[in-house]
């Protein structure tokens, strides 16, 4: 049987391309959903379960993109390509940039959306 741990934040539905390293090598992904202490992505390479790595997420703001960099994350969770990270290490600038990003989502998506994850 398997157990879960509560999430420390709610997600807010995303759709950003992000950079892993796995195995030494650089794979891409999509962020689903993110939260400031963490994102749900499906990656082009399986991860396991604790498996730690520096990640580069873009962001969209508008006509812009931005690039913030995770210096660690962690997979908490994997089913397959799909896992859910949770940030351990990031500086304070690209933090900045997460928590702007995430409170322009949060204000162009209904209640509703955050707590089902539909975004349509």
């Amino acid at each position: 049987m398997k157990t879960y741990a509560m999430r420390k934040r709610l997600r807010t539905p995303a759709r950003c391309q992000f950079c892993y390293f796995c195995n030494g090598t650089l794979a891409t992904g999509i962020v689903w959903d993110l939260s400031e202490t963490g994102w749900r992505a499906a990656g082009e390479r399986p991860v396991c379960v604790g498996t730690e790595s520096t990640v580069y997420i873009t962001l969209h703001d508008g006509n812009q993109s931005h690039n913030i960099i995770v210096d660690t994350a962690v997979v908490r969770w994997s089913d397959g390509h799909v896992a859910g990270w949770e940030i351990t290490r990031m500086d304070e600038a690209s933090r900045a940039r997460l928590m702007d990003f995430l409170e322009q989502l949060k204000s162009a998506v209904r209640p509703s959306e955050v707590m089902t994850g539909s975004h349509c």
